[in-house]
């Protein structure tokens, strides 16, 4: 058996890890820069060590370290710290050294938006992101980035106008596999399931070339989703059958809820109907699912069976506890 974390969110680092070149970084950076990808509360703990350093330290290392614990800060959902961040990248002092990495700095700035549910605001700086963006492999980073905020912000047509512009020719492993991934996301919300299927498993196998087998494992969970709202039983069962095979530990906690909840869902599908045991465990743990990034799945898979008042609109739409700050990027981005 297996567990998730939301895959947008996996999608949006990997994407961001990709484009981003760490020229003349120093282990320190090195090693903050896995840790925030990896262990992102190890990351701010390694930070917290050397902080007062950087304060007199005026290079890039010292902006690539503020970057990583940017993004181990946005992980984390620690929005003061994200906050604090973005006020040492913009400080005067590191002017001169920064504007090589103003497409990075913005994205990820964009990313920690996103993540906290201020969509607006993550597209304002995504948006400015494409000033910074001087290659196809950049534009195509910022706009799977605009798809995934307009598709949490329910726009799916646009999401799917973005995504349809990108020029798959360029990609190849890690980047092909990760905009099958939103390809997949945004087919399960516009209804077109079918689809979804064919995106993820496409996906699945891209990160199998490149020996990315986790990532592989991951979004074959959400291919099982999107097998169960079309109905396509065989294909569940077929990778359903591939992930049980794997460790307990292989997945975080929230790939195996999701997946436990499949599980279950799979006899309500197979019977079309939903016993009263059943919608009891949904109600129970429908609104974690949606904290783990699966309200669009969860909610289609619903529908499907004629039970989407199950899903709490109050939880879909709850505001973030903490706000970050309007204009973030306003200092590289004037118009925002």
């Amino acid at each position: 058996m297996i567990r998730k974390m939301c895959i947008n969110t996996v999608v949006a680092i990997m994407l961001l890890s990709q484009t981003y070149a760490a020229a003349g970084s120093k282990p320190v950076a090195d090693d903050i820069k896995y840790l925030a990808r990896n262990k992102p509360d190890e990351a701010i703990k390694e930070f917290e060590k050397i902080a007062k350093r950087l304060l007199d330290q005026d290079n890039t290392e010292t902006i690539l370290i503020y970057k990583d614990v940017l993004v181990a800060a946005s992980s984390t959902k620690n929005m003061p710290l994200v906050e604090q961040m973005v006020k040492l990248l913009s400080a005067p002092r590191l002017a001169p050294y920064i504007t090589p990495y103003l497409f990075v700095v913005t994205n990820a700035i964009g990313v920690a938006y996103r993540r906290n549910g201020q969509f607006d605001e993550a597209i304002s700086a995504y948006k400015c992101t494409f000033k910074y963006a001087f290659n196809d492999i950049d534009k195509m980073t910022v706009k799977v980035n605009l798809a995934i905020a307009y598709r949490m912000k329910q726009q799916p047509a646009i999401s799917f106008q973005l995504l349809q512009s990108i020029d798959e020719a360029i990609l190849n492993g890690n980047r092909k596999a990760g905009l099958l991934v939103v390809k997949g996301n945004t087919a399960v919300v516009l209804g077109k399931a079918v689809d979804a299927v064919k995106f993820f498993s496409e996906a699945r196998n891209y990160y199998l070339k490149v020996q990315h087998k986790r990532s592989a494992a991951r979004v074959t969970v959400n291919l099982l989703g999107a097998a169960l709202i079309s109905r396509k039983l065989d294909i569940f069962d077929h990778y359903r059958t591939k992930l049980a095979e794997l460790p307990d530990n292989y997945l975080p906690d929230s790939d195996l809820a999701y997946l436990a909840w499949l599980d279950l869902m799979h006899e309500s599908v197979v019977k079309n109907t939903m016993a009263a045991d059943v919608i009891s465990y949904t109600i129970q743990h429908v609104p974690k699912l949606i904290e783990y990034g699966y309200v669009e799945h969860v909610s289609q898979l619903l529908e499907s069976l004629d039970a989407g008042d199950l899903v709490p609109k109050r939880t879909v739409f709850l505001p973030p506890e903490t706000k970050l700050k309007s204009g973030l990027a306003s200092t590289w981005c004037q118009d925002l």
